[in-house]
């Protein structure tokens, strides 16, 4: 009952912060964006370079990509999940989300653990993962499988210190 409270908390806080920055898409652009790198397992093939907005504030991390219609193809939002309390369940979903998105768990060594492919628009289903991720980032739906990311993968970006 706990969990099924906190859950409610969450997705309650979600819609708030929503109704309170409602289609931030111009004042977005603007937000801290920084380079991300995906590599193969032994850090030393690059798979691929994002530019991503950087979700480092809780009306960030709350709001996500909620009301984008569009995501360029080399971009995406790199989650901060240390800003979200311990005692929380980190779950994501495409309410209010009009574009298919993979989601990608990453761990503090910067290893992509779990991976949610082509998330549903507008599914209020919550995607957890199977363990607390240090980040999470959001890129356009089919971008996984296109360019062959692969849990284990490496995610080298400066907002895990391993870039």
């Amino acid at each position: 009952m706990y969990k099924f409270l906190r859950i409610v908390v969450l997705l309650l806080l979600s819609v708030v912060v929503a109704c309170s920055d409602e289609n931030n898409s111009s004042s977005t652009a603007a937000n801290n964006t920084s380079l991300i790198r995906v590599y193969t397992p032994d850090g030393n093939i690059l798979k691929k370079d994002f530019n991503v907005e950087i979700a480092d504030t809780n009306e960030k991390i709350y709001h996500g990509l909620m009301g984008r219609t569009s995501l360029d193809i080399n971009s995406g939002m790199l989650f901060d999940i240390t800003l979200v309390p311990k005692d929380m369940d980190i779950a994501f979903w495409m309410k209010d989300t009009p574009i298919s998105l993979d989601v990608l768990f990453i761990d503090e060594k910067g290893i992509i653990y779990f991976i949610h492919e082509n998330a549903q628009p507008y599914d209020t289903t919550p995607i957890y993962p199977q363990k607390r991720p240090r980040a999470v980032l959001e890129i356009n739906g089919g971008q996984v499988q296109k360019l062959g990311i692969k849990v284990g993968d490496m995610l080298k970006a400066d907002l895990l210190g391993n870039n």
